[in-house]
Formats: C-alpha cells, structure tokens, sequence
C-alpha cells in the first residue's frame, strides 16, 4: 500500500470518528445540560478507559494476534501530544474556511 493511500486511509478514518463524537458529544451536551469542558473532560477519560481495555487485549498470554503491543509510558505521551497538537493547529485555521460539523 503506498504512502499516500495510507494517509488518504487515515484521514478518511480521522473524518469518521471525528464527525461521529462530535454528533455524541453535542446529544450528551443537550441530555445533560452539562458544560462543554465537562462533556470534552468525560470524552477524554472514556478515551483513558477504551486505550486501557485495548492494551489490555493486547497483552498477557493470550494477546491479540495483530502484533501491536502497548507501552504504555510512551502510548500515554503520544495520546497526549495527540491532543495537544490538534488544540493548537486549529487555532491557526481560518474559521470562516472550515466546514460545519455539527451544533452545540
């Protein structure tokens, strides 16, 4: 597969989810009354919840055959530089350029 159908693939997944948690995101919103920060704040430690079930899936003796194998110091780190550097880049977009991806 060549390196451009790998990043086609990955933004193609990157849309996906992210279209798909910020349609949750806003209904939990609306459901719950509860501040954004408060919904991003339990998003995120679902994230924590979900990467700790998958390592765990993937380790002891039986793990997943797809060879992936969590180190989690430095899973941890990369999930957080993740994050932090998709707060930053889109501080730089120009807003009126983006597409609407849901309400609020």
């Amino acid at each position: 597969m060549s390196q451009s159908e790998v990043e086609r693939r990955q933004e193609e997944a990157e849309a996906h989810i992210r279209a798909t948690i910020i349609n949750e995101l806003c209904q939990v919103m609306q459901k719950t009354n509860l501040p954004p920060m408060a919904v991003l704040r339990l998003a995120t430690r679902a994230i924590g919840t979900i990467y700790r079930e998958m390592a765990e899936a993937h380790s002891g003796v039986h793990p997943c055959p797809c060879g992936w194998r969590p180190h989690y110091t430095n899973d941890v780190e990369v999930l957080g530089m993740a994050l932090m550097t998709a707060c930053e880049s889109h501080r730089r977009d120009d807003l009126r350029r983006m597409r609407i991806a849901g309400t609020a």
